[in-house]
C-alpha cells in the first residue's frame, strides 16, 4: 500500500489545445512528406506537393507583409511557450486531512440539502464557485431573519471540513400565499 498523499486533481493543460493543433500539423507535414517519397519513387503518377509548393515560392520577394508576418510568429510562439508553463488549476476543494477531494458543484448540492431539511423552508437552490457557495431559499415563515442565520450557521456546520471554508451567502425569500 502506498502511503503518499493523492495528488490534489487539477484541471487539463492550458497546453492541451496548442498541442493538439500542432500535433495535427505536424500529421499533416508527415502526409506532405510520405507524399512527396511516393511521387520522387516513381510509385504514384502524381507531382509532389512539395515540389509545387516551391516553385510557388521561388518567385516570392520580399515584402512589407512578411515582416508582420514575422513578427506574428513570434508572438505565436512567446504565447505557446506562456501556455506551457502555466501551472494547472485546481479542480476540487479538500475535506478534512484525509485524501478526499470535492467538487464545487457538490457543495451547492450539500448546501442546498441541509437548507431543505430545515422545517421552515419549502424550497431551496445553490450555486457555488470553489470559494463561495450561494444559496436561495423560499422561507414558509415571515421571519427569514432568523432563517438565514440558522441556515448559515447550518450549512457552515455541514462544510465546516472543506478547506479552505467557502464564504456562504444566504437570500431567504418568504412562500407567496
Amino acid at each position: 500500500m502506498n502511503n503518499n498523499p493523492a495528488k490534489r486533481p487539477v484541471a487539463a493543460p492550458a497546453a492541451a489545445t496548442a498541442g493538439i493543433l500542432l500535433a495535427l500539423a505536424l500529421i499533416a507535414l508527415g502526409v506532405a512528406g510520405v507524399q512527396h517519397a511516393s511521387a520522387s519513387a516513381g510509385w504514384i503518377n502524381e507531382s509532389s506537393w512539395l515540389d509545387w509548393i516551391a516553385t510557388k515560392a521561388e518567385v516570392l520577394r520580399p515584402a512589407d507583409w512578411m515582416t508582420y508576418a514575422g513578427i506574428a510568429a513570434a508572438l505565436i510562439g512567446i504565447w505557446l511557450i506562456a501556455t506551457a508553463l502555466t501551472p494547472r488549476r485546481p479542480t476540487h476543494l479538500a475535506v478534512g486531512d484525509e485524501d478526499i477531494w470535492i467538487r464545487p458543484g457538490d457543495l451547492a448540492r450539500l448546501a442546498a440539502d441541509t437548507a431543505r431539511t430545515t422545517s421552515e423552508v419549502s424550497s431551496a437552490s445553490a450555486k457555488s464557485t470553489r470559494r463561495a457557495v450561494k444559496l436561495t431559499a423560499t422561507a414558509v415563515t415571515p421571519d427569514t431573519v432568523q432563517l438565514v442565520q440558522s441556515l448559515n450557521t447550518a450549512i457552515a456546520t455541514r462544510l465546516q471540513s472543506v478547506q479552505p471554508p467557502p464564504r456562504i451567502r444566504v437570500h431567504v425569500t418568504p412562500e407567496e400565499l
